[in-house]
């Protein structure tokens, strides 16, 4: 993408034309394809996208979490406060992940160890990056239970995964990524398990913190109500590419690409009636291993045109700030009317 890669005072994160394939029997998934993004200090920027698109494999890539093998990531950098991260040593890549850069995953249930308390894996977290005594860690884990609205917190820290609620095992993941005070928390579909009540407060618990302590999110989702809820900007992703970002304000009154206008028309409005059939984007992701040539969004594209199979888009800003990848808009063909 065309974003500016000169390192911006307020830019913490910067993904620069990343690739992470994988390698498998049936052939060479390309899973992100060319991804440029960067995340500001104290923003929040959505990545949005079918299942399939890429999210959470920029998120692991971001992490250097990527399983080597059958995943590898091909070529593209990934700065963190101005240092590339992809050619550390892990041992300096175990200091920055947890510590600087935080994930809270989808399942909390397959990400805590049902063997620990829960206060057992938040202190292990304390202790493995900050130089603090038992009882401070203690202390600490109690004040971060509280801190994500645990009640009888100073009891709970003693308790096991499998005692909390869906909700509550969602709150202890955000508690322990936020343990060592991170500058960017990625948030992999953190809400998708729960239900509508406790979605809505999981969310406002993320916001508080943004707000209070300045961390940056990176919030994974396909759910476009939450990206209007939470979000300063926002990437959206498809098979691999980001196809358009922006402010999210824009994103929702002035979005360019058909995917994103798709995406967007596939959200009940509170006008619809229960008979009404909701719209469905048509066909489904490609196959990455061999995806459509031209614009991998053109088998499904309502406006796409016969050379949008045969041209691959770049991206080009339209703005300052909303970058879109779609051949209405590069001038790579000649639209007529």
């Amino acid at each position: 993408m065309a974003e500016n890669k000169a390192m911006d005072k307020e830019d913490i994160l910067i993904v620069d034309d990343l690739h992470t394939y994988f390698f498998t029997e049936d052939g060479v998934v390309k899973a992100v394809d060319g991804v440029t993004f960067t995340v500001r200090r104290g923003e929040v920027l959505g990545l949005v996208g079918e299942s399939g698109s890429g999210k959470s494999v920029t998120a692991m890539s971001i992490l250097k979490l990527i399983p080597q093998p059958p995943g590898k990531i091909i070529s593209g950098d990934v700065i963190w406060k101005g240092q590339s991260i992809l050619n550390i040593p892990e041992t300096e890549m175990r200091a920055i992940r947890g510590n600087q850069i935080a994930v809270v995953f989808q399942d909390p249930m397959t990400s805590l160890n049902p063997v620990l308390t829960i206060g057992d894996q938040i202190k292990e977290a304390i202790k493995l990056h900050q130089q603090v005594s038992d009882i401070e860690a203690e202390e600490k884990t109690r004040t971060l239970l509280e801190l994500v609205g645990i009640p009888d917190a100073g009891k709970r820290l003693k308790d096991y995964p499998w005692q909390f609620s869906g909700g509550m095992r969602q709150r202890v993941m955000i508690a322990l990524a936020l343990s060592c005070n991170p500058d960017l928390l990625i948030a992999d579909e953190p809400t998708t398990a729960l239900d509508v009540t406790i979605q809505a407060q999981v969310l406002d618990l993320m916001r508080d913190l943004k707000n209070r302590f300045q961390t940056s999110i990176i919030l994974i989702t396909h759910d476009i109500g939450v990206i209007a809820e939470m979000c300063d900007r926002v990437a959206v992703m498809y098979a691999g590419n980001i196809v358009e970002l922006a402010d999210v304000i824009t994103i929702f009154k002035e979005p360019k690409h058909p995917y994103t206008k798709a995406l967007l028309k596939a959200i009940p409005s509170a006008s619809s009636s229960r008979d009404e059939e909701l719209y469905a984007i048509p066909g489904t992701i490609p196959n990455l291993i061999n995806p459509p040539s031209g614009c991998r969004f053109h088998p499904r594209c309502a406006e796409a045109r016969p050379e949008c199979s045969e041209i691959v888009p770049e991206t080009v800003e339209l703005e300052p700030g909303h970058f879109v990848r779609c051949l209405l808009y590069t001038g790579q063909i000649e639209i007529t009317k």
